[in-house]
């Protein structure tokens, strides 16, 4: 076998364009994943499903070197999927054209990628938080819509990797305001063990390198990372 790319301490973020006509990528994929597929009927949406979890296996096929289509996947309490035979977490999400892996040995993680809507759009301003309102309202009209999805990946990212997701509400929480630096500031409700604001292992939260109309951001439990990009 060979060494693993991934190290300890590292957590490597595959992303990918989604592919439209993916009948190939659809071969990767298991009979679960192959029927929610082949039930999707919008080009769009099958294009993104279809590339973010034929993008998992091939990445964990080479890191792993096992063959992707033969992976089999447990899920955990809350629905997130793992591999019960194998030391690493990873993570996947898809917004538009964009998919995005995070793959990472021993901590858990958690992706979230999002297309930044039009500004007129209309936005579900109930998931920020009291602070997290205060400082959008400060925000200049045209950037708003980019501000409020920061918030959103960053809050996405670390729900996925504690793996409760929206099981939760987002407004529960209170990350770094979109001009700073990300972190989580605050888990209102949460039993926090030993870190105020903070659950415990605590969160390691770090914004993605922006594709041009798109924000992202990755979560990992435990101690600092560091991030590396790789693309396909």
């Amino acid at each position: 076998m060979p060494e693993i790319p991934v190290r300890p301490g590292e957590c490597h973020v595959w992303t990918a364009r989604a592919v439209c006509v993916a009948h190939d990528l659809a071969l990767l994929l298991d009979e679960r994943e192959r029927r929610v597929y082949e039930s999707l009927t919008e080009e769009r949406v099958r294009a993104q499903y279809v590339t973010a979890h034929a993008l998992l296996r091939t990445v964990l096929g080479e890191v792993l070197d096992r063959d992707p289509a033969a992976l089999s996947f447990a899920q955990g309490p809350h629905g997130k999927p793992y591999l019960a035979d194998a030391p690493v977490e990873f993570s996947l999400s898809h917004s538009g054209e964009l998919v995005a892996v995070a793959l990472s040995l021993g901590a858990p993680v958690g992706v979230d990628v999002e297309r930044v809507p039009v500004p007129s759009a209309e936005l579900p301003l109930p998931v920020l938080s009291p602070a997290e309102r205060a400082a959008y309202d400060l925000v200049p009209e045209p950037e708003r819509a980019a501000a409020f999805t920061t918030y959103w990946v960053r809050k996405e990212a670390v729900l996925k990797a504690t793996g409760e997701g929206l099981r939760v509400d987002p407004a529960r929480l209170t990350v770094a305001a979109p001009d700073r630096p990300a972190r989580l500031l605050d888990w209102r409700g949460r039993d926090r063990g030993r870190g105020a604001g903070q659950p415990h292992p605590p969160v390691r939260l770090y914004d993605l390198d922006a594709v041009d109309g798109y924000r992202g951001a990755v979560a990992l439990l435990g101690g600092p990372h560091r991030i590396v990009p790789r693309s396909r």
